[in-house]
């Protein structure tokens, strides 16, 4: 799962938006960065952290549990 665009990184190329497959990533073109729409949608496949050039994306290795989930 997605764990952090950094937008201190992020230069706002897209790149991570055109890679990932289920859209969770969009470009907020006006603040010229890269934002996550649809958290629960990642498949942490990892083709955005790949894509980005400035290694502004960092995807963790699992989906977190929703508290009381157990």
């Amino acid at each position: 799962m997605i764990q952090n665009i950094d937008e201190d990184l992020c230069s706002g190329c897209g790149r991570c938006e055109s890679a990932c497959p289920m859209d969770v990533i969009y470009l907020d073109r006006e603040a010229k960065k890269a934002r996550v729409a649809y958290l629960s949608d990642c498949m942490t496949c990892y083709s955005c952290e790949l894509a980005c050039p400035e290694g502004a994306v960092r995807v963790g290795p699992f989906k977190k549990a929703k508290p009381g989930a157990w």
